[in-house]
Order: structure tokens, then sequence, then C-alpha cells
């Protein structure tokens, strides 16, 4: 099983972490506050990261662009991110003075998608200052109260959930951007054991050839460069961030052999499986 690759990151470094910015952390679950990036590469762009649970981001200073499960965002000061389940990420940029507030939480909640990210108005840029502030301040108690720290944060995401309601969100300009934007979010999720475009048509009611067609006009690329794309990302994160051996990851990605994920894995990045986990070392 997977660990939170940043969590684990932050856990491993503790020391070297607090000295870029507020940090807090207790039994895996953490918090930073104020924290800044520019003194320390976080977040390699070449390699993706697993996040697992909930998460809550906001923006302090600066941008930053990264990508979600498949998707590019911008982000600027006062963005918002909430993180429900499991999100690969991959940093693309970051401006010299990108700082944010971050904390964990467990989910509890039944959300139409891994994440959302709003835009707070100013009344609403007030409350959230409001709520993150007073969770640091709840943490810093020598015995943390649990509950209370569950129901400042459970405040924060109704909020979030009020803003989400909120945005107007764009109709699909016609129906092949709509597939385009099903057939990501099919991807994102399966392509760990499904690299077979007709299981995909399947899923979304429509011929392989069609959906060929359809995925290489609107997007530039074709169905299997999307998925083969997919799959070496959660190849990287399962030999960067776990001990199985190539075998083990190929079973449990449903390639046929060991030898099919290291061809599959060469032709794709241009390293075999071990020289990817050897230079991350």
């Amino acid at each position: 099983m997977l660990v939170d690759t940043i969590s684990l990151d932050l856990l491993k470094n503790k020391a070297e972490w607090q000295q870029h910015g507020g940090l807090h952390l207790h039994e895996g679950f953490f918090m930073l506050k104020d924290f800044r990036f520019r003194d320390k590469e976080f977040l390699l762009s070449s390699q993706p990261y697993l996040l697992q649970g909930g998460r809550v981001v906001y923006v302090r200073q600066g941008s930053a662009d990264y990508a979600f499960d498949l998707v590019d965002y911008h982000f600027e000061k006062g963005d918002l991110i909430v993180f429900y389940e499991e999100t690969l990420i991959e940093k693309r940029k970051l401006s010299p003075d990108f700082m944010l507030d971050a904390f964990t939480f467990v989910n509890t909640q039944q959300v139409g998608s891994n994440y959302v990210c709003v835009h707070p108005y100013e009344v609403s840029k007030k409350l959230i200052d409001g709520h993150l502030s007073l969770l640091w301040d709840l943490l810093q108690e020598e015995q943390i109260p649990v509950e209370c720290v569950n129901l400042q944060t459970q405040s924060l995401l109704h909020i979030v959930a009020q803003l989400e309601s909120k945005k107007e969100h764009p109709r699909m300009v016609n129906r092949k951007a709509g597939t385009l934007e099903k057939f990501k979010a099919l991807v994102s999720r399966h392509a760990g054991k499904e690299r077979n475009i007709a299981f995909y048509a399947d899923k979304l009611c429509i011929a392989p050839h069609y959906l060929s067609t359809l995925i290489k006009q609107t997007s530039g690329s074709t169905p299997m460069q999307w998925i083969n794309k997919t799959a070496v990302k959660e190849i990287k994160v399962w030999l960067a961030y776990s001990d199985e051996t190539t075998a083990q990851i190929a079973d449990r990605m449903n390639f046929p052999c060991p030898s099919s994920l290291t061809k599959f894995f060469k032709r794709e990045t241009g390293m075999t499986p071990s020289e990817y986990r050897q230079k991350g070392r």
C-alpha cells in the first residue's frame, strides 16, 4: 500500500521543514503555516506525487502551476484547493515568492470529484483566514483537542462547499469536449490496470474507432498516448515510494510479466524501472 508521499517527506525531514515555515506534525497529521518553497526544492518536476485522503491548500502569496490527475491548473494568491480523495499531482512551475498554508484532514464527505479549486471573495477570505488562524492556535495546545480541530475543519469545508456551489461552471462547448473530459477522468482512475481503448469506449458507450478519432481531434493526442502517460506516472510513484519489486508492480498493474512492464516503461521514459528507482535515491 502506498503512503501519502508528501506526508512521508515531511515526517522524514521534520527539522529541515520547520526551517521553512510553521510546521505542526502529530501522528501523521500535519499543518503548514506561511510555508515557503524558495529555499528547498519540493515536489520535483520530473516526479508525480500521490496525495491520499483530505488536504486543504491555501495560497498565501505568489503563483503556481500544477497538474492534478492530468488537468493543468494555475493558482494565484487567495486560491484555495481542497483534495477529498487520492490524487496524483505534478509540479509545473512556482514563482520565487510562492507561500501557502496547508493541512490534512480525515474526509467523511461524499463529493463528486477528487478535488475542488475556489477563489474566495473578500468576505470569504476573512472567514478562511480566521479559520486557519484558529486551527493553528488549537494545534499549539499541549494536548490536541481533536474534536475542536475536527469541528473547525468541517466549518471551513462548509464554506468551501458554499463557494463551490456559487461558481459559474462553463458549459461544455460541445459534446466532443464533454466526452474528452469524461475520458480523461476515466483514464486517471483506471489506467493503472486498464490499457485497452475498448474498455474506455465501453464505459463511454461509443465505438472504439470513434473514440480514437474524437480524442485525437479534440486533444491532439491519441487515447493510447493518454493511457500510457498516465500508467507511467503510476509506475513512477510505485517505484519511488514503495519497496515493491518490478514483478510485484507488474502484477498489480495487470502486465503479463515483469519484462513486459520493463519494456513498456523503457519505451515511454528511456529508462528501465531499476534505472529510474536508482536515479531517485
